[in-house]
């Protein structure tokens, strides 16, 4: 229940309630209600600081959204224990409205081989983020203008038409990104897709569109409780999302988002989950994904100077939470939830390739059996892509429609030809049609080598999914 009042019989929930109200945050006004609750109210953003009392503990509930779209920019339970840390959290908090307060309009150009073209996309574009409430303004110019004009943006947008100066113009341009857009896309105008392109090339992220519904799940154990977390970025924020499957039912879904993700990040998910009437010793096990290389549970991040890191995530979190834990690579999780998500093959691929990276990542299901290799290397692909040969630079092509489309060829034309799997489920938003890559993989491979091409574009949910049919299958072993 929220707590009544509650700082006549706890000083330390009484103190903190009094340090936020003194506290204040930039261009939001604060009201505290009669049940101890504090709510935020600002031209931009909204949100609360809710008090529960769970088993006499006092969980903390910082909350934030924008107004315009509802989208959670700071969500996070914690339990009250600590006055310091707790300060700490709502000043992490306090950075986010900050930023979202003096956060700039981002003006992208489109351009075609004459301004007129685009105009009226351009048009739509505009329509489409303020709807959305999104800060982007889109401006219509003639490709002549993209050199000389467009380091003043943000990004530069090319319609397919003038596709081929994508080069030419990111070289004039080395701090701007340069994008082509789909032919599917600019033909449609279809805002929605192109907008979504952008916001994932500034953000540094892939953000899944909303959770679909997936079809059934084979022979799930129904007498399990697993938890199934995915640590992804998020709009640049570290976001862990969760399910949580009670005897064979979703009963629970939601994520954390704030500005760092460290072990204390799994102190407030126990949080949460207590919040929500559940404790981590009640789990039969716990799976979460990581989008760094994993063996036997061992997260290995890799150096830019070279080297790498190990961190033995499994153990850290079974010592904290006292369960089960599992650790896998999205990717293999992907694959897993693909492969659980229909009945019609046994032999599955999952292949995630970002706008901008040339070095893809994949995951396999063989005969039903996920296939990690040797120290978890399995699907890590730049080293595959540095040996290709295309028709255009390497780095260039993972900025450009047909680069792409050739890019993505070349690894499922590798995948034909080793593990040879009967359909291949494909995450890239700057794809053309399945049809186009099909074409393309018609150029070097017999059409019964092809595997059947499914386009994805809910990453995280089968994340999850394939997350609590890991868990699943490692508990009936």
């Amino acid at each position: 229940m929220v707590f009544g009042h509650v700082g006549d019989q706890n000083e330390l929930v009484q103190a903190y309630r009094e340090w936020i109200l003194e506290q204040g945050l930039e261009g939001c006004s604060l009201l505290e209600r009669k049940d101890g609750a504090i709510d935020i109210t600002g031209e931009l953003v909204r949100g609360w600081v809710n008090f529960y009392d769970i088993n006499d503990a006092c969980i903390v509930e910082l909350r934030l959204e924008r107004v315009l779209d509802s989208e959670p920019a700071f969500f996070l339970h914690f339990e009250l224990e600590d006055l310091t840390r707790a300060q700490m959290l709502f000043d992490e908090m306090a950075s986010v409205v900050y930023d979202l307060n003096h956060h700039q309009t981002r003006q992208i150009l489109l351009c075609c081989s004459c301004g007129m073209t685009t105009m009226f996309f351009a048009d739509k574009l505009n329509e489409y983020a303020m709807s959305l409430g999104l800060d982007y303004e889109f401006s219509a110019k003639p490709i002549e203008e993209a050199e000389r004009e467009g380091s003043k943006y943000s990004a530069v947008l090319l319609a397919p038409q003038v596709g081929y100066q994508r080069k030419a113009v990111a070289q004039a341009l080395p701090n701007t990104p340069v994008i082509e857009l789909p032919g599917k896309v600019f033909g449609s105008y279809d805002a929605a897709s192109a907008l979504r392109i952008v916001v994932d090339v500034l953000s540094g992220s892939r953000t899944p569109i909303d959770d679909t519904q997936i079809r059934s799940m084979r022979d799930f154990d129904k007498t399990k409780r697993v938890l199934a977390m995915s640590y992804i970025y998020r709009k640049d924020e570290p976001t862990l999302s969760y399910r949580v499957l009670d005897k064979g039912k979703i009963a629970a879904s939601g994520m954390l988002v704030r500005r760092t993700f460290d072990s204390q990040t799994l102190e407030d998910m126990k949080a949460t989950l207590r919040l929500k009437g559940w404790k981590t010793d009640e789990f039969d096990a716990v799976g979460i994904a990581v989008p760094e290389m994993v063996d036997d549970g061992i997260v290995v991040r890799m150096r830019d100077e070279g080297g790498a890191d190990h961190h033995d995530m499994r153990a850290s979190i079974e010592e904290l939470w006292n369960t089960k834990v599992y650790v896998d690579h999205n990717t293999t999780a992907a694959a897993v939830g693909c492969y659980v998500s229909q009945d019609e093959y046994e032999n599955v691929a999952f292949h995630a390739q970002t706008i901008g990276v040339p070095g893809g990542e994949e995951g396999y299901v063989v005969e039903g059996r996920p296939l990690v290799g040797r120290s978890g290397y399995s699907g890590h692909l730049r080293p595959l892509a540095n040996s290709f040969s295309l028709q255009m630079d390497l780095e260039d092509a993972a900025w450009r429609v047909d680069g792409m489309c050739e890019l993505v060829a070349r690894y499922i034309t590798s995948l034909a030809c080793t593990i040879a799997p009967e359909a291949i489920y494909v995450w890239c938003d700057l794809l053309p049609h399945m049809d186009d890559l099909r074409e393309e993989l018609e150029k070097v491979l017999p059409p019964a080598a092809i595997p059947e091409l499914k386009e994805i574009t809910d990453y995280d949910g089968y994340v999850l999914l394939g997350e609590l049919a890991l868990c699943l299958d490692r508990l009936a072993q």
